[in-house]
């Protein structure tokens, strides 16, 4: 006797394209996320890239000097007096905001962690006014 064979189910279900405000129901499998249009990645949104502003972390000073000139500025990190030298170049205007102690993120937000925590320790400390 002879066995029948097995016939894999085709499961379709209604599903919901996953296009950002496209939002159209599409019959297809349980896998499938976007609509026969969405489906070609050319009819796809492609995601923009935020960019960080370039004064966050630099500063703009603009000058005309015609020759590499060193000068010194402040440390714009707030607690931080240092002073630290740049070489300015012709036509250059873009130059680091913080001394070298506070370039990256890191030491910045180190920094002022530890700024907090001697604060509040100085507080601690100081006699109650009563």
């Amino acid at each position: 006797m002879q066995r029948p064979r097995y016939k894999r189910k085709k499961r379709i279900k209604l599903k919901i394209c996953q296009e950002p405000g496209c939002g159209k129901q599409f019959w297809g499998h349980p896998i499938a996320k976007y609509c026969p249009e969405h489906r070609d990645i050319k009819n796809r949104q492609k995601p923009k890239k935020d960019y960080d502003s370039i004064e966050k972390n630099n500063m703009l000073f603009r000058h005309n000097y015609t020759d590499v000139v060193e000068i010194a500025f402040k440390c714009c990190m707030v607690g931080c007096d240092n002073d630290f030298s740049v070489k300015v170049f012709p036509k250059q205007f873009v130059y680091p905001r913080f001394c070298m102690e506070h370039r990256n993120a890191f030491k910045r937000q180190n920094f002022l962690r530890n700024l907090r925590r001697q604060q509040a320790a100085q507080k601690a400390q100081e006699p109650k006014k009563d």
